[in-house]
């Protein structure tokens, strides 16, 4: 059995087979192994008539024709526009947070502010009924 490697209409190499030792070669197939000379795979390749052997693109010139290049979507005015309205709400609710923490201490200083108040006027208070002593 000896394995033959076929190729199409533009030499690219496509697929391979085992057949037996007897057959025929197809006239669209080798036997030569499409590997380098150390025996590694090659990029993309074609078979060339006339020195019986394969060629090859190297890494880079593969990388560069298999490429595809990343395509980022635009965002739709639907999506430009709810993206500005959570960005308007993050804000709001920043605002809100900083009101809330504003009225809290204004709440506890006001409360600080009555307390001392209520004994300044119970001090008023014990001190008219002593007589001003």
């Amino acid at each position: 059995m000896k394995q033959i490697y076929f190729y199409d209409e533009n030499k690219k190499f496509i697929s391979y087979d085992v057949i037996d030792d007897a057959a025929e070669v197809p006239a669209n197939a080798t036997t030569v192994e499409p590997v380098d000379s150390n025996g590694v795979g090659l990029y993309d390749p074609t078979w060339n008539e006339s020195t019986h052997s394969w060629d090859s693109l190297t890494e880079e010139e593969w990388k560069k024709k298999h490429t595809v290049p990343e395509i980022k979507p635009e965002p739709t005015q639907e999506e430009q526009a709810t993206a500005q309205q959570m960005l308007l709400m993050a804000d709001l609710q920043n605002k809100v947070d900083t009101l809330t923490d504003t009225v809290d201490e204004m709440t506890k200083s006001n409360q600080q502010i009555n307390a001392s108040l209520a004994q300044i006027m119970l001090q008023n208070a014990t001190n008219a009924e002593n007589g001003g002593k």
